[in-house]
């Protein structure tokens, strides 16, 4: 076999199982790791088929046409991150296991040298270099992607944490229940303000019930928000009533001279709706 980057490519190609067993043999990672000896089978079919992956993108730079090894380190980079940001893998486990590849590909281009007798010293230089400089920008660009998706998903599991935390329910066609649950601080009282009326307004509610009974406490800060809500959601036509007032919420009210206007207050959710079904026509939602 002639001495060109094509024939490293072909024999690394040709060598790629083996490497790839070789890798399986050394990388160790803790207990619950993906790259731990006990992983499960479904995990280990997945890390082979992305071995294999990896060692087609690094040797692809040492094909002449450098756009394909640029096209797979994309790709490699968008699937191999994502699949690692999914499966709750530290980034620091990933990166120890590419040192290992990195390693293990290096020891089979060694091989082919030592196969090839008086390999002139340029020669081992530039495939040394060349090697090196990919796997260093095949790392960079994981580290780049594997941010870009980590922000993604704590971005979307945010998404999901502030709709769960502001829940405004339909109950029938007009009426709907926004029950508060735990602590409200400054950050949850402006996401109150800002997204009810909105979902009041998507959702085609006239009549909405605020239930307290879930707040772990209830401050004058709290209490002047919800002053503000309701008087936000009595400009777009959307009438209000409070459950879940407890003595003391009560006492607090009258002491801090709030006035609740025309808004009915309520023990408890259950008396609330029970006045509203018997004063009213409503309909469930089916």
């Amino acid at each position: 076999m002639s001495l060109t980057n094509q024939s490293i490519y072909q024999y690394v190609m040709e060598q790629a199982p083996s490497i790839t067993k070789n890798w399986f043999t050394i990388k160790d990672g803790e207990v619950g790791s993906i790259y731990s000896k006990n992983a499960s089978p479904s995990v280990e079919n997945l890390l082979k088929k992305q071995h294999t992956y990896t060692i087609q993108t690094v040797i692809s730079a040492f094909l002449e046409d450098e756009s394909i090894f640029a096209k797979n380190l994309e790709q490699w980079a968008n699937k191999v991150a994502k699949s690692r940001v999914e499966l709750g893998t530290p980034v620091h486990e990933v990166l120890q296991a590419l040192s290992i590849t990195r390693q293990v590909i290096w020891d089979s281009i060694e091989q082919f040298i030592l196969d090839h007798n008086n390999v002139p010293t340029a020669l081992l230089l530039q495939w040394s270099s060349k090697f090196h400089f990919t796997f260093d920008r095949l790392t960079n660009q994981f580290t780049t992607m594997y941010h870009a998706f980590t922000n993604q998903k704590f971005h979307s599991q945010q998404e999901l944490i502030q709709q769960l935390s502001v829940p405004v329910i339909p109950i029938t066609e007009s009426i709907g229940v926004l029950p508060l649950v735990g602590d409200i601080d400054s950050l949850r009282a402006k996401l109150i303000l800002e997204t009810v009326p909105v979902k009041c307004k998507e959702e085609g509610i006239n009549h909405l019930f605020i239930d307290l009974s879930g707040i772990s406490s209830i401050d004058t800060m709290v209490l002047h928000e919800l002053m503000k809500l309701i008087k936000i959601l009595s400009f777009i036509g959307i009438e209000s009533t409070i459950s879940g007032l407890s003595p003391d919420t009560a006492q607090m009210i009258t002491t801090l001279g709030i006035s609740l206007g025309n808004v009915p207050t309520y023990s408890t959710l259950k008396q609330a709706l029970s006045f509203q079904q018997e004063h009213t026509k409503i309909k469930p939602l089916s």
